[in-house]
């Protein structure tokens, strides 16, 4: 008997996810052929793109290959650019894959399937601002993280030879907006240490905007507060309740008419689904590019497709939207996972339960704060410094062993600390 064919679009925290866990199960005896998309042959977690953009980590430590991933762990990789589904064919068609240059190396692709999973996460959210998408950098790929660095390495050349201000502007001040803030002063700090001897931290302005009267505005006031207290302390201008009109070379044009003067500017604010979406007519995409799925994770109308993570819209009994958040994504997909088994053998899917268990937030070496629930007690609680990084670091051990599996996991993360002690703490090419 022939092999079920699963093509997985995405290779974020929950479609690698589902892969690895199905493959592990399925992929590696036969019973099921899998295959994951992406175009990209690395994946880094959504949450550390902030930490590849300035250099604190690098990808080469801590990035996964899907090649060599894939074949341990029972899926092959595929690696394409997402361009068209057509569900009454049961097969989508991959971009061409280009060169630097604009060379075709592989020509445009069909993919059959059986079941289908859209898992190819979400992008920053311009909201139509004029000039936002020519001048500013949406940090929410590996690619647009190592642009970023490579703009900021030039930058730190410059200023250590002019100490000139660098002045960095970043609109959102949600998790991802508050975090990279943190970590560029960090980094300010610490290049002195490679030879940058004429920088310091008198040098580096960096600018937090935000339409909220608050940081982080989804989060609980004192999460917030405590956070705000933070990026006060370490030198972070905060522009708070000020919304960008448009964006220039200059920076940012604010509703008031004022200008927010930024060398590099990054767009933090929003979340929406893939571009691509918006030319998938056979399926239902709602007005910001997400496809409609019911409880169960099926792309309404549709039984064999099923999307998760941020480029699915799944409405909770609540009436609101799951949000998009890594542990969403996480859930998902352990959900999906076991409704695939379940209708491999012909029993009943269950639907997906959001689990709310607290927000945490990284302040590079100046601190971290959060809040937890459900799983210490009723209600949540509020938790900040030492044990806030234990958390912290606690949600990333704990993608990676849906990756590997709690034992591979725990060796991984080893061998990346062991790494870590020997290689330069920044990196700085």
């Amino acid at each position: 008997m022939t092999a079920k064919k699963l093509v997985i679009v995405g290779g974020g925290a929950g479609g690698l996810a589902l892969a690895s866990k199905l493959g592990r199960k399925l992929g590696l005896s036969g019973e099921l052929d899998i295959a994951l998309v992406d175009k990209s042959a690395i994946h880094i977690w959504k949450p550390k793109l902030h930490e590849v953009a300035v250099g604190v980590i690098d990808q080469s430590n801590e990035g996964l290959l899907y090649r060599d991933h894939g074949l341990k762990n029972g899926y092959r990789y595929v690696r394409g650019e997402l361009l068209q589904c057509d569900p009454m064919q049961k097969s989508i068609q991959l971009a061409p894959v280009l060169t630097k240059e604009g060379e075709t190396l592989i020509e445009p692709r069909q993919l059959e399937y059986d079941y289908l999973v859209l898992a190819l996460g979400g992008t920053s959210n311009s909201f139509n601002t004029p000039g936002a998408e020519a001048h500013c950098i949406f940090l929410d790929s590996l690619d647009n993280a190592n642009h970023f660095h490579q703009k900021l390495l030039d930058a730190l050349l410059q200023l250590n030879e002019t100490q000139e201000k660098l002045s960095i502007g970043i609109v959102g001040a949600g998790a991802t907006g508050v975090e990279l803030a943190a970590e560029l002063h960090h980094v300010i700090e610490s290049v002195k240490e490679y030879g940058y001897l004429n920088i310091s931290k008198h040098h580096l302005d960096v600018h937090l905007i935000e339409a909220s009267p608050k940081i982080l505005p989804q989060l609980p006031e004192k999460v917030s507060a405590r956070a705000q207290a933070v990026l006060d302390r370490i030198g972070i201008r905060l522009h708070l309740g000020v919304q960008v009109k448009e964006v220039t070379s200059e920076g940012f044009v604010t509703q008031d008419g004022d200008l927010i003067a930024a060398s590099i500017k990054v767009w933090a604010a929003g979340v929406k689904g893939p571009k691509v979406f918006q030319h998938f007519s056979p399926l239902p995409i709602t007005p910001r590019n997400q496809v409609e799925v019911d409880a169960c994770m099926r792309v309404k109308g549709h039984e064999d497709i099923y999307a998760l993570g941020d480029c699915a819209q799944l409405i909770l009994d609540s009436g609101k939207p799951v949000p998009p958040r890594a542990q969403a994504a996480d859930q998902m997909a352990e959900t999906l996972y076991r409704n695939m088994l379940n209708r491999l053998k012909d029993k009943a899917e269950q639907p997906f339960v959001y689990k709310d268990y607290g927000s945490l937030v990284s302040l590079s070496r100046f601190s971290a704060v959060g809040n937890l629930m459900g799983n210490l007690r009723s209600g949540d609680f509020f938790i900040e410094g030492h044990f806030a990084r234990l958390m912290y670091m606690s949600l990333y051990q704990r993608h990676l062993s849906s990756l590997y599996g709690w034992f591979s996991a725990l060796v991984y993360r080893i061998a990346q600390r062991l790494l870590r002690w020997q290689r330069p703490k920044l990196k700085l090419h």
